[in-house]
């Protein structure tokens, strides 16, 4: 595995950023249900689902990028977004490692160094319909160093899947 680190970017990257979010959208689109389909827009990109702007602009919100070997391997999105409705102060919004980097640990490093730097309450919700997540994410909530792990399962509505709840002391 190449050294892994985060950083984070520049405003002056956000279209680094937004390139990188087509690639995670088209990645995730395999897992959505056919009503949720995704089109491109006419331009040939997905449109911005994320709401990127507010991750630049607010105060409760971050972006990180993941490199290995000091290369640009994917970023980190976070938020304190509950998707239970309950007190949280870190939200793994989005994650996303491009594939040339998958199953070389990176994902795994990158995640665990960004959950072990911000002390908190946490929240990681997956999507019942993402097999590789299902797996990746309780191997990285196991191997950091958190207390109180607890796994909920989604109502259905507001999420649908596992959210799995812990503190970084």
């Amino acid at each position: 595995m190449d050294r892994v680190s985060l950083e984070r970017p520049e405003p002056s990257q956000r279209e680094t950023l937004a390139n990188l979010v087509q690639l995670y959208i088209h990645d995730f689109s395999e897992f959505l249900s056919a009503q949720r389909k995704l089109a491109v827009e006419e331009d040939g990109r997905f449109a911005d689902l994320l709401r990127l702007d507010e991750y630049w602009s607010a105060a409760d919100r971050s972006v990180w990028f993941i490199r290995a070997g000091g290369q640009l391997a994917g970023f980190a999105l976070l938020n304190r977004r509950s998707h239970c409705d309950r007190p949280v102060d870190f939200n793994m919004g989005e994650f996303f490692v491009m594939r040339a980097f998958r199953r070389e640990g990176v994902g795994a490093r990158a995640a665990i160094d960004l959950i072990e730097m911000h002390p908190g309450r946490w929240e990681i919700a997956v999507s019942a319909r993402n097999p590789p997540a299902l797996a990746f994410w309780p191997r990285v909530v196991g191997a950091a160093k958190v207390v109180d792990v607890q796994t909920l399962d989604g109502d259905g509505k507001q999420w649908t899947g596992p959210i799995t709840r812990f503190v970084v002391r």
